[in-house]
C-alpha cells in the first residue's frame, strides 16, 4: 500500500495506523479513544481562571463579617445600646407625705462629679462629691437628677446635676 491511499490512512498523518500511548494498541479511528484505557482525563481546571459567583460573593461575606467583628472588638462598641429601647410611658411616682418615713439619697461612688448641666459633653465640672454625703433630689431631667448637698460642718450647700445612676437611697 502506499501513502497515497486515503482509505486506509489516518488524515494529515503520514502512517497508516494510530496507537494508544499508554498501552500501545491500535486505535479503531483518529478522534476515538482506547478501548483497553477509558477515555482519557479531562484538564484539571485552570486555577487562574477565576472564582465562579457565588463562591465570589461568599467570600466577600465573610470578609465583611470578620471586618464588622474585628471593628466591634477593637472600638468596643456596646451592641445592646445600637437597638433602640423601647420607650414606655412612665407614670411619675408620688412620694407619700408619711411624717414616719423619709427618702434619704447618698453618693453610693468613691467620687461622684457634680455638673451645672444634665450631660457631661457642654457641662462644666463645679464639685466633686465623696461616698455617702447625704444630698436631696430637687428635680430630675432623664437620667440626671439635680440635688443640693447637704453639707458636714465647715462645708457649703453646692447645687447641680448629677448622674442618676451614682445615688443609692435609703428609707429612714
Amino acid at each position: 500500500m502506499s501513502l497515497g491511499d486515503n482509505s486506509t490512512t489516518y488524515p494529515n498523518l503520514k502512517r497508516k495506523h494510530q496507537y494508544c500511548d499508554v498501552c500501545v494498541t491500535l486505535l479503531p479511528a483518529p478522534g476515538f479513544f482506547c478501548v483497553k484505557c477509558d477515555p482519557p482525563e479531562p484538564p484539571d481546571p485552570d486555577p487562574e481562571k477565576g472564582l465562579i459567583a457565588s463562591q465570589a460573593s461568599l467570600r466577600i461575606v465573610l470578609l465583611v463579617l470578620v471586618f464588622i467583628v474585628v471593628a466591634v472588638v477593637r472600638l468596643e462598641i456596646d451592641l445592646q445600646n445600637l437597638a433602640p429601647e423601647e420607650v414606655a410611658s412612665e407614670a411619675s411616682l408620688k412620694v407619700a407625705e408619711d411624717e414616719d418615713f423619709k427618702l434619704l439619697f447618698k453618693v453610693k461612688v468613691s467620687s461622684a462629679k457634680l455638673h451645672d448641666k444634665p450631660n457631661t459633653k457642654t457641662s462644666k465640672i463645679i464639685f466633686v462629691l465623696s461616698k455617702g454625703t447625704p444630698v436631696e433630689v430637687l428635680d430630675k431631667k432623664g437620667n440626671w437628677s439635680k440635688i443640693r448637698s447637704n453639707p458636714r460642718p465647715g462645708e457649703e450647700s453646692r447645687t447641680g446635676w448629677l448622674a442618676s445612676k451614682l445615688l443609692d437611697s435609703e428609707i429612714k
